[in-house]
């Protein structure tokens, strides 16, 4: 995998790393406020076995060196014990990224497939887990170089693309709060691990979502 950027760059991604979390904060605020007026909901937290998860993604991009990848993800998750201390489930995201340099540009794709195990207990409307997910991540890689037109450059010598599988883990903390019915509201992330080129490259991920459980 190839890509450089300035400084620049890394700056405006901290920025919105800070900007993310600050938005995560004032959600979750307002999430806790909104469930305190919400009607009583027929089903407590704690019975329920299932619950789908759809969210925004952000996260370190899984073979570029810098930069941030957004995105979109889902995911199903089933208690697997009488009590719901453990479940099971499945993740699936795309994300992307680009970086800019003065000899090419590259986008990168993330397509990320977990399966997953979770350790969790729901406390009133919440539920807090810790989940692991292990699989791999599908990354799409096109490099595009600057200034090829006018170098007569055509085909695969002015773009290339790629696909990797690359092996990887994460481990990641929960948090999903019920406010109408059936319906709430998750916020999750922590550090996630990947193989590629012969080592491992830590980074992390974290999403923002809409919640449904029965």
């Amino acid at each position: 995998m190839q890509g450089s950027t300035g400084s620049g760059v890394g700056a405006a991604a901290v920025r919105r790393v800070r900007s993310g979390c600050a938005v995560a904060t004032w959600l979750l605020v307002l999430a806790f406020a909104t469930s305190a007026r919400a009607q009583p909901i027929a089903e407590a937290s704690s019975s329920s076995k299932n619950t789908l998860d759809g969210q925004l993604v952000l996260a370190l991009p899984a073979a570029l060196q810098t930069g941030m990848s957004a995105g979109v993800g889902a995911a199903f998750t089933r208690v697997a014990t009488r009590g719901g201390l453990l479940a099971w489930g499945a993740r699936v995201s795309w994300s992307t990224a680009t970086e800019y340099s003065l000899t090419d540009t590259v986008r990168n794709d993330d397509i990320r497939l977990r399966l997953c195990g979770q350790l969790q207990r729901a406390v009133g409307r919440g539920l807090f887990g810790l989940r692991l997910g292990v699989g791999g991540t599908l990354v799409y890689e096109n490099l595009t170089r600057a200034q090829a037109a006018r170098a007569g450059l055509s085909g695969s010598q002015r773009e290339t693309t790629s696909w990797s599988m690359l092996p990887a883990a994460d481990i990641e903390a929960i948090v999903v709060l019920r406010i109408w019915d059936s319906w709430g509201m998750s916020v999750s992330g922590g550090p996630t691990l990947h193989w590629l080129d012969g080592g491992t490259r830590t980074g992390w991920s974290s999403g923002l979502g809409v919640t449904w459980q029965h």
